[in-house]
């Protein structure tokens, strides 16, 4: 179970910098831009701690394959917001230059 823990923790360390990438990356830091990302946050880490939460009570030893989809839809989601967030960086450094 450590092992586990241990993917989760750097799945949500890394879904929080994907966020506060994306975040420095936006030209106008409003007080909406601020709860969107929060709320754009809660709703996609949300998934995972669900899941980490069920599979915490659960006492079977079998594989849970809604956990591992869990994990996917959550590194999917962090790529994208990096993605994103080096998207706007690119286009934020040419409209200066």
């Amino acid at each position: 179970m450590v092992r586990l823990e241990w993917e989760a923790v750097l799945s949500f360390v890394l879904l929080i910098a994907s966020y506060l990438c994306l975040y420095a990356a936006i030209h106008k830091r409003t007080a909406f831009a601020r709860y969107s990302i929060t709320v754009l946050f809660i709703a996609s880490s949300a998934p995972l701690a669900v899941m980490l939460i069920l599979e915490s009570r659960r006492e079977a030893l079998d594989a849970n394959i809604g956990l591992g989809m869990a994990f996917l839809l959550t590194w999917f989601i962090t790529g994208l917001v990096f993605i994103a967030a080096l998207i706007t960086w690119i286009v934020k450094a040419r409209k200066r230059a």
